[in-house]
């Protein structure tokens, strides 16, 4: 019997190209595009190296410095200053490590006969704990290191590429900003998307020239927080909030700072909807949004399908009223049409199997993003081939049930459903 489907299907298929087409195309571009988006959120949010524990890491990446003059309320907004993670973020409840870092700086160096433009990070030793990086050769630089400012950097693939080929660059020096460092390891290239973990170079903050901060609050670091457990968040913002609130303001221009630890998807939300939200309902809402921009793209075109099946079905009542007055049962019609749904469904995952791979890899070439490697998701992928066969599969089910319940007669007269 089966056999039969799938020649009678293959014959409906190939009398009816268009239609075909038009089905396997909107297949194929709804599970392209959902992998594409997919692979982008991953290089973003997803637990990759090297934030591995993201599911359990925090990040204070930002701090505001409230004034008030003349009844008029002002600040300064930014990152928050080296005195002011140094003096708070430490022996919090619940955390396991935290590590303050700078962000990057561009640097501009001379190698091989060629310029070559680098971000640079100071970071101190607990960075290399916190965060998972892939060593390609070599280490991370050593507390010792730390301890006496020794001139020594990590340094990603591509630079190493750029500063000495082929060659192993552990032991060997570099020139970076008219200074001499020792490369003591080489990470695998870390994707822009990674804003915490993101550079091309990474040197300890003990021989940064200058770590303070024209004002006391708000300046060009950052602190990353391993909790224990994720169990912990609420403890450890509640706590670091509380250190805000009491920091001593007299004398100063402030009357209030704050800064709070939080995850790259709250940062994101923040930015994008904080305005008059909590901190939840900022973050439900991003989420919210996601995931309802997926639905929706992948339902509309299921909607389309619900039309073109329907409008198929109609063209063929005149064979379901012949089949229907030979004596074929309900069961056996409905049969028919699911077959043939499920087998487009498939064809056309098949085909969005493979242009998502390759579309994939072409973005992942053109380097729009420095370093990103898009990953095929085959879990998000095997969701979204479910979801489409199903509204496949329902849209010539219940068109075919319907016609198929009706007399031979009206069929075979092209009845209305």
């Amino acid at each position: 019997m089966l056999i039969n489907y799938l020649k009678i299907a293959y014959a409906v298929f190939m009398r009816r190209k268009f239609y075909t087409f038009v089905n396997l195309f909107g297949i194929t571009f709804t599970l392209t595009v959902l992998m594409i988006a997919t692979a982008v959120l991953d290089n973003i949010y997803g637990g990759i190296p090297p934030e591995v524990n993201q599911n359990r890491s925090l990040a204070i990446m930002n701090a505001y410095a409230e004034t008030e003059r003349n009844g008029r309320i002002g600040g300064t907004h930014g990152a928050a200053s080296f005195e002011l993670l140094e003096n708070h973020i430490y022996d919090l409840p619940g955390v396991e490590l935290v590590s303050v870092t700078g962000m990057i700086w561009q640097v501009l160096s001379y190698a091989r006969g060629q310029r070559i433009e680098s971000y640079v990070r100071y970071t101190d030793v607990n960075f290399w704990r916190i965060l998972q990086f892939d060593f390609i050769e070599g280490r991370p630089y050593t507390q010792d290191e730390f301890d006496i400012a020794a001139p020594v950097v990590v340094i990603n693939e591509a630079m190493r590429s750029k500063f000495f080929g082929e060659e192993s660059a552990t032991g060997k020096n570099i020139t970076v900003g008219g200074k001499r460092y020792r490369v003591t390891g080489v990470v695998k290239n870390v994707p822009l998307t990674r804003l915490i973990p993101y550079s091309d170079i990474w040197a300890p903050l003990s021989i940064e020239l200058i770590r303070k901060n024209f004002d006391p609050y708000v300046g060009t670091y950052l602190g990353l927080i391993l909790a224990k457990n994720k169990s912990y968040f609420p403890q450890i913002k509640e706590e670091f909030r509380s250190r805000m609130r009491n920091i001593d303001l007299s004398g100063t221009k402030y009357t209030k700072v704050v800064s709070v630890p939080e995850t790259t998807l709250e940062l994101s939300a923040r930015v994008l909807f904080s305005q008059g939200r909590s901190e939840e309902a900022a973050v439900y809402l991003y989420v919210f949004l996601i995931i309802g921009a997926g639905l929706l793209f992948m339902i509309l075109p299921a909607v389309n399908m619900v039309n073109l099946n329907t409008g198929r079905i109609l063209e063929r009542a005149s064979e379901i009223g012949i089949r229907k007055a030979f004596g074929a049962p309900t069961s056996t019609l409905i049969g028919q049409f699911i077959v043939e749904n499920v087998l487009l469904s498939l064809v056309g995952g098949i085909a969005g199997l493979i242009f998502a791979f390759l579309s994939l890899d072409f973005f992942s070439g053109l380097g729009i993003i420095p370093h990103a490697n898009f990953v095929f998701n085959y879990r998000i992928f095997l969701y979204g081939l479910i979801i489409t066969t199903f509204f496949g599969v329902f849209s010539g089910v219940y068109p075919a049930w319907r016609m198929s319940r009706m007399h031979p007669v009206q069929a075979l007269r092209g009845g209305v459903l």
